[in-house]
């Protein structure tokens, strides 16, 4: 039993004798010195590679964003142009004041503070609503989303969103 298992054991040992790596050439060592130089442009790629986000994170932020400006909306509609209506007397509904709706472009930093507001387009049709107070409304939305602390899905990024209502009639 003892001769069995020697012999097995010594076939053991030759078979990995057999598979280890030959002693380096100067072939062998070429392709290490190649291998070397190869290490640090595969890594720049995938170090490139790790800081791209990928499509299902982007999709996820942009939902997260979208549902955080709804909330927005609400709340402006809420705190700011409900209340300035109210002042003027002024109802929302299909007969005299059926749209005013702001679009902006705005630049948030890295604690949700609005760095710069760009307003690209506006949508009123309010005939209630005199140039006078089509102005006030829009110097009071200006101060009231320079107010705002936006959430964290717009830290660090440009948003364009859109204020406001436009009623189905």
């Amino acid at each position: 039993m003892k001769i069995y298992l020697s012999l097995w054991l010594l076939c053991v040992l030759i078979a990995c004798q057999s598979k280890s790596p030959a002693p380096a050439t100067k072939a062998t060592a070429d392709q290490t010195t190649a291998a070397n130089e190869n290490i640090p442009a595969i890594t720049a790629i995938k170090d490139t590679l790790a800081q791209t986000p990928d499509s299902t994170t982007m999709n996820a932020n942009e939902a997260t964003r979208t549902l955080d400006w709804t909330e927005i909306n609400i709340n402006f509609m809420a705190k700011c142009l409900n209340p300035f209506l109210a002042s003027k007397r002024i109802k929302s509904d299909c007969t005299g004041c059926d749209k005013i709706m702001y679009s902006f472009s705005l630049v948030i930093d890295a604690h949700g503070k609005i760095q710069t507001i760009h307003k690209e387009a506006e949508n009123l049709s309010c005939t209630a609503m005199s140039e006078t107070d089509k102005k006030k409304l829009e110097e009071e939305i200006l101060v009231y989303l320079k107010k705002q602390t936006l959430p964290a899905s717009f830290y660090n990024t440009t948003y364009k969103g859109s204020l406001g209502f436009i009623l189905k009639c």
